[in-house]
C-alpha cells in the first residue's frame, strides 16, 4: 500500500450509539452501548470472543484496557458490542467474494475485523487495504489481537480520503453511512468509493437504517437513519447501478417497537 498519496475529501468520525437506563436507545450517551451494557461489559465479552480464536490475554490486561478505552477515547464505542463476531460475515455476497477475491478496500475499517475475518476464512491477505479517518478503533483491535505488527501495513489512517481512481474490484462498508451526519460528507463517501472502483467493481457493506414505512426520523440511533429507497436514490445518484438491497433480521428492536433495520446492499460500476 502507498501511504503517499494525495488526499482529498474529508469524511467525518465515528459516532456512537447508546442507551439510556429505562431501556430506551438514545444518541451518544455517556454511560451506555447497547440496551443498557456498559462499555467495560462489552469490552469483557469482546474479549472472551476474541479468546475463543486462540488469545490469551494476561492478568491485569481487561483492567488496562478499560482504563485506556472510555467514550472520551474511542469515537464510536458501539463498534465494541461486534469485536469477534465481524458483521461482513452475514453479508449475502460473503461467499461470492472468498470464491471470486479481487482488490478490496475496507472503507472506515473501524477495529478491522472485517480484515481478521476474510484472512481467516482464506482471502488473500495482501489483496486488502483498510482506511479510516481515525485510529482509536484501529488501535483497540492491535490491542485485543495482538497483531499490530501484522496488520498496521495493511491500513491507512488520514484525515482524508486518499485521492485514487480505479484502484480497487471491490469496496466495503461496514456500518459506516448511518454515522455520516452532514450530507456533503455522505456524498464524498459515496463519490470516493465509486471513484476507487475499477469498471465492473462491487460496492457492498452494510447500514443501520429505517422501515420503509417508519414514520418520521425519531429520536433515537446514529444521525443518518436511511429508509431502503432513500439509500437507493443515493447510489443510483451517485453512478451506481444493479442497486440490491435486503434487510438482516435484528429482533432485538423488533421486541422493543423500533422501526431500525440493518440494511444489508450491494451494487456495481460499469
Amino acid at each position: 500500500m502507498h501511504r503517499s498519496i494525495t488526499m482529498s475529501q474529508p469524511v467525518s468520525g465515528r459516532i456512537g450509539l447508546g442507551e439510556n437506563p429505562g431501556g430506551k436507545p438514545c444518541f451518544m450517551n455517556e454511560r451506555y452501548i447497547h440496551f443498557g451494557r456498559t462499555l467495560p461489559e462489552e469490552i469483557a465479552d469482546a474479549m472472551q470472543r476474541i479468546g475463543k480464536l486462540g488469545i490469551c490475554y494476561p492478568d491485569g490486561y481487561y483492567n488496562s484496557l478499560v482504563e485506556k478505552y472510555t467514550h472520551e477515547t474511542l469515537p464510536y464505542p458501539y463498534i465494541v458490542k461486534h469485536i469477534g463476531d465481524a458483521r461482513i460475515r452475514r453479508h449475502f455476497l460473503y461467499r461470492e467474494l472468498l470464491e471470486k477475491p479481487g482488490d478490496l478496500l475496507d472503507y472506515g475499517c473501524g477495529t478491522g475485523d472485517a480484515i481478521r475475518q476474510l484472512i481467516r476464512d482464506g482471502y488473500p491477505a495482501d489483496r486488502i487495504t483498510g482506511f479510516d479517518v481515525n485510529d482509536a478503533s484501529i488501535r483497540l483491535g492491535y490491542d485485543l489481537y495482538f497483531d499490530r505488527h501484522d496488520m498496521e501495513n495493511r491500513i491507512l489512517v488520514a484525515a482524508s480520503f486518499p485521492d485514487i481512481a480505479e484502484r480497487f474490484d471491490i469496496v466495503y462498508s461496514g456500518s459506516v453511512i448511518h454515522v455520516i451526519r452532514d450530507e456533503q460528507e455522505f456524498l464524498a463517501y459515496l463519490a470516493n468509493a465509486f471513484k476507487a472502483l475499477k469498471p465492473g467493481g462491487i460496492f457492498f457493506g452494510s447500514t443501520l437504517g429505517l422501515d420503509d414505512t417508519a414514520m418520521g426520523r425519531g429520536m433515537h440511533g446514529p444521525p443518518r437513519m436511511m429508509r431502503r429507497c432513500e439509500l437507493a436514490e443515493s447510489f443510483e445518484k451517485t453512478g451506481f447501478c444493479d442497486i440490491r438491497i435486503i434487510s438482516e433480521e435484528l429482533p432485538e428492536f423488533g421486541r422493543r417497537g423500533l422501526d431500525f433495520r440493518l440494511w444489508q446492499f450491494c451494487s456495481g460500476k460499469k
